[in-house]
């Protein structure tokens, strides 16, 4: 990637950022209003959309995780290592395709929610360990036809990256435990509104006094909106992968503002997050790009 494709998406990426920001100081203030004036569920078309942003960060890390597959089956080190970094990259990519597919073909928060009725749990994680183990393979054959000599490398900082700001943000939504609009306007018992700065306490007690499922607890911030505007990092990624394209990166900056932005209002409408949820999700996406532009401009 040239100088001046960094530049421009940087720049791209840190005006998105400012918009985030604003977005987390109006709801900051007004997400209980917002809320209530944009809940809409039950809506086939924006259930869709909401879905569609479980697709960018897991799936192409699949990918990639193939092409390090690659690379550390033709490395130099011994043949025990070399098979234990195969072995490694197939369990994750695995993992991430589990993970993610459960997510994706779920009532709540994927396209179950279109026909009212998701497959068992265990049927979801044995399709995405298939699908997981596909993209890998896909991966690993766009591996040995890269010649690329730091590949890996910079591949592995894309995954990390990811990785992290994933991380990041279902270890907030699991400590911050706010519970999502969509439950606060049943009206159960006890569930009270709480601004994103403050820990929601008695989460558990609540949960298990009422019958209430975990997941209504994880309002901030949104896991959807983090894998929305993951698009442009996951689009940098392959086309590590796949020189040509690097052409394309100008427009996948604006997919990915306007792809993030429809993910992050259907899940306002849908009832999932709050502004601020969203626009802290998609931030975390953003800074992580940042870092590794960052990263790559130290080469």
């Amino acid at each position: 990637m040239s100088q001046e494709q960094r530049t421009l998406l940087t720049r791209g990426m840190v005006a998105f950022g400012a918009v985030l920001v604003v977005g987390l100081v109006v709801g900051t203030f007004a997400d209980l209003q917002i809320a209530h004036a944009v809940y809409a569920p039950n809506n086939p078309l924006v259930t869709f959309v909401s879905s569609l942003g479980l697709l960018p960060l897991a799936y192409p890390a699949c990918i990639l995780m193939g092409v390090l597959a690659q690379r550390s089956l033709a490395s130099r080190k011994s043949q025990v290592l070399r098979m234990a970094g195969v072995v490694l990259c197939a369990v994750l990519a695995m993992a991430f395709g589990a993970l993610i597919t459960k997510a994706t073909l779920s009532v709540l928060d994927g396209f179950g929610g279109l026909v009212g009725s998701e497959l068992p749990t265990t049927y979801r994680l044995v399709i995405g360990c298939v699908v997981g183990v596909g993209l890998c393979a896909v991966g690993y054959n766009a591996g040995k036809a890269n010649d690329s000599e730091d590949l890996a490398r910079r591949v592995l900082m894309v995954v990390v990256v990811m990785a992290v700001s994933f991380a990041v943000v279902e270890l907030v939504k699991s400590f911050m435990a706010r519970p999502r609009p969509r439950l606060l306007f049943a009206g159960p018992e006890g569930v009270e509104f709480s601004p994103w700065y403050h820990r929601t306490e008695g989460a558990k007690e609540l949960m298990a006094a009422l019958g209430i499922e975990k997941d209504a607890f994880k309002s901030f911030p949104s896991g959807h909106s983090l894998q929305a505007a993951a698009f442009l990092t996951a689009f940098y990624g392959l086309s590590l992968v796949w020189p040509g394209m690097r052409e394309k990166l100008g427009i996948a900056l604006v997919v990915e503002v306007v792809f993030a932005l429809l993910v992050m209002s259907c899940r306002m409408i849908l009832g999932a997050h709050f502004l601020s949820d969203v626009s802290t999700g998609a931030l975390v996406s953003v800074v992580a790009f940042l870092v590794l532009m960052r990263l790559e401009g130290r080469d």
